[in-house]
């Protein structure tokens, strides 16, 4: 995995909630077959939350929710659009963030985050396939860092054999809205890795 994470610098996190000033680092297991739903992990491996996907639902609606069951966020697949575009709504159905990819971006995957007015928030630029991303605010600032662990098993055979994703977080802002980190990792996988 690519995210550098100083162990030594990461303090351990007991009883916290998922969108907690104290957690930096998150992992997104998902499980069954590239679904989108699991477990989300803190720097512990303790889960902190859990993604739901709705089995039926032709937008790829994912709720992102607590250990105990209450909903935080939900993301969903835009159906008509000419990219890759999904949705991050609060609990309460507000829309928080939209994303996009980059048409004709293959080997480096680009996706950005923009409000509800359409002003881009936050950049992500991906390194080969997309093993990796820098997620930075529009001034350059660097947000988080996003790795996927298990990129491996996606050259494999064409990923023949990958039946999951794995994704870990480093967030280097505690100030940001977790929500839309947490939803551009969702988006991201969505959009680059279960096509």
């Amino acid at each position: 995995m690519n995210v550098n994470v100083d162990i030594a610098e990461v303090s351990s996190v007991v009883d916290v909630g998922l969108l907690s000033p104290q957690l930096n680092y998150y992992v997104l297991k998902e499980q069954w077959w590239d679904w989108g739903g699991g477990d989300i992990f803190n720097q512990d491996g303790k889960a902190v939350g859990k993604m739901h996907r709705r089995v039926i639902s032709m937008r790829a609606l994912t709720e992102v929710s607590e250990i105990n069951g209450s909903q935080v966020f939900t993301i969903n697949k835009k159906l008509i659009s000419m990219r890759p575009s999904y949705m991050i709504k609060d609990a309460g159905g507000h829309l928080l963030g939209r994303t996009n990819r980059k048409i004709l971006t293959l080997f480096r995957p680009k996706l950005w985050l923009e409000d509800n007015e359409g002003r881009k928030l936050l950049e992500a630029k991906g390194n080969f396939m997309g093993k990796s991303f820098d997620v930075k605010d529009m001034d350059g600032e660097l947000k988080a860092k996003i790795g996927k662990s298990d990129f491996f098993k996606d050259l494999v055979l064409a990923g023949l054999f990958d039946f999951s994703d794995t994704y870990a977080i480093k967030v280097l802002d505690p100030n940001y809205d977790k929500r839309l980190l947490l939803g551009f990792v969702i988006a991201i996988d969505n959009s680059v890795h279960d096509k």
